[in-house]
């Protein structure tokens, strides 16, 4: 099998080339051009502002405010479900092989999909040599029911009966670990993420990974892994709970003072895992955990660097997710960095088992303050807490969980349209609209741009059809505020005037207006506020038109 450019050589080079142009700082020919920033924006974050340990971007950072994050009520409103939004039923390693757990919970209207965590081990236990069939199994089962799966493989911190996540194979190969104790005591040993060999092993993974799995209809978001515990950014393994300050010191000596890890050192890691994916997967969404990699002022603006580096250059191609939330409690820097990128990119919170069904009410707030359009959910708030001898969700984690689901991302509410009683064959067709967004997200439609999807405007499809049914007339339409810009608790209206179609003949046509992705012709979900009752459509009949 060919071997690509280790890591370590790629870093050499750039270190050369770095030294001959007199540039201070290796990133400079790491990072592609940048998209140009928004009018008026600034580096400002919320008060107050830290000091930066790296050269702050000024042209690319933005002002972050939290003005008009609004609930609007809406009667009869109900959860409207796609695609991309929504709750996600987190399985445990333990749960994936459970058939009839997992049908349990896809067949749940209020489930969209999964969240499962892989290990590299298990899907690649020999050089050369993959077992896909289990995740091939949990996919099509979620296909199945119309739903998708949020994926990641772990390096290390999730596999409780092995060594280690990473095969053997590689540890044998001269790659440089760290051994750890679990929370029950076992000993487990840890990649050490920079280690040339080990990313050269990884990248080879990631490739083969890529070509089977990118273009699964079936895949929410492929998690950006290789560097973290347990699929996330963390780097010292201290898997207790709560935090054993004296051994995650001990760890962290270890790996600094034997290993080399420094702030410096991890950003640039993590850049160059980061560029790995979307090498691998060019057509399937991303997600990266946005947890500082040390718990500390530096880690956070470590985390600063790193993602402004992924939005800036890959934009909606990766989502955002803080990871590992065992609390209610909000998460300065995570809250600020969802927020900084709540205009770019889908957003979401993954919750654990330690999580309290009495903190699902400060979560649903949380998820709403930060724009959140999905959050993975610990399986005992779906089917009840086996410890606590449940056969079901009491009544007040069903009413938190639908609050929590009927305001995750976008939500739109059609509330008016007006159309003209009458027009004369080819004169131009004058109509109005009202749409809310009672969600914590922006409808945003990925429009690809050389290697970065920009967040852009869903099409207003306006379809003409006679007395039998039949189509006679299409119109493609963005509104005049962008779906993008639709904000939460803002009604949005405007007019427009449709050109004529020419096979428009005299009769009476009935008008159905739907949000279209023009690309794959998919028509979102949305509520039409139109009808005595809210009910969820994609195509909603909104009156007639006589055409004379």
């Amino acid at each position: 099998m060919k071997r690509p450019v280790s890591y370590l050589s790629g870093v050499l080079a750039f270190t050369l080339l770095v030294g001959l142009s007199g540039l201070t700082s290796p990133t400079a020919l790491l990072e592609p051009a940048q998209a140009k920033p928004e009018p008026k924006e600034w580096a400002k974050y919320l008060n107050p502002v830290p000091q930066k340990n790296y050269t702050l971007n000024k042209s690319q950072d933005r002002e972050i405010k939290k003005k008009g994050f609004k609930t609007l009520q809406i009667t009869g409103a109900q959860a409207v479900t796609n695609k991309e939004i929504g709750l996600f039923a987190r399985l445990n390693p333990s749960d994936r092989d459970n058939s009839e757990l997992v049908n349990k919970l896809l067949e749940k209207p209020e489930v969209n999909g999964l969240s499962a965590n892989f290990s590299w081990r298990e899907l690649n236990p020999e050089d050369d040599k993959f077992e896909w069939k289990k995740l091939d199994d949990l996919l099509a089962l979620v296909g199945k029911h119309d739903k998708t799966l949020i994926l990641r493989v772990t390096t290390c911190g999730t596999e409780a009966k092995t060594e280690s996540d990473t095969p053997e194979f590689v540890l044998k190969k001269e790659v440089k670990t760290l051994a750890y104790k679990d929370a029950a005591g076992t000993e487990h040993k840890m990649p050490i993420f920079w280690d040339s060999t080990y990313l050269a092993e990884w990248g080879n993974f990631v490739q083969e990974f890529g070509k089977r799995y990118d273009k699964n209809p079936n895949l929410h978001s492929v998690g950006i892994t290789g560097g973290g515990v347990a699929g996330g950014t963390l780097v010292v393994p201290e898997l207790s709970e709560p935090l054993n300050q004296e051994n995650y010191k001990a760890l962290e000596k270890t790996l600094t003072k034997e290993h080399g890890m420094s702030q410096r050192q991890l950003v640039e890691h993590w850049k160059y895992v980061a560029d790995i994916f979307p090498k691998a997967f060019p057509t399937a969404r991303l997600n990266f955990d946005i947890n500082p990699p040390t718990p500390n002022r530096a880690g956070q603006d470590s985390l600063d660097e790193i993602s402004d580096y992924l939005i800036y250059r890959y934009g909606q191609r990766v989502y955002l997710t803080r990871m590992h939330v065992n609390d209610a409690k909000h998460g300065f820097d995570q809250y600020r960095v969802m927020l900084k990128f709540r205009p770019d990119t889908l957003t979401g919170f993954q919750l654990t088992d330690n999580l309290k069904a009495e903190d699902l009410p400060k979560v649903e707030k949380n998820a709403f303050d930060d724009g959140a359009s999905f959050v993975e959910v610990p399986t005992k708030f779906f089917l009840g807490d086996a410890s606590k001898n449940e056969t079901e969700p009491s009544e007040a984690v069903k009413t938190a969980m639908k609050n929590l689901r009927e305001h995750l991302g976008y939500q739109i509410v059609s509330q008016k349209v007006s159309l003209p009683e009458g027009i004369k064959a080819g004169d131009p067709i004058k109509m109005s609209f009202t749409f809310a967004n009672i969600g914590a997200a922006t409808a945003m439609r990925p429009v690809r741009s050389l290697d970065k999807d920009v967040a852009s405007s869903y099409r207003l499809q306006i379809e003409m059809r006679d007395e039998t049914g039949k189509a006679k007339g299409y119109y493609l339409h963005t509104p005049t505020i962008p779906t993008n810009k639709w904000v939460p608790g803002k009604p949005i209206t405007w007019e427009c005037e449709l050109k004529p179609t020419k096979g428009l003949k005299p009769g009476e046509y009935t008008v159905y207006v739907s949000l279209l992705e023009p690309e794959s012709k998919r028509r979102l979900n949305i509520l039409n506020g139109l009808s005595q009752e809210p009910k969820m459509e994609n195509n909603i009949s909104v009156g007639k038109i006589k055409v004379e």
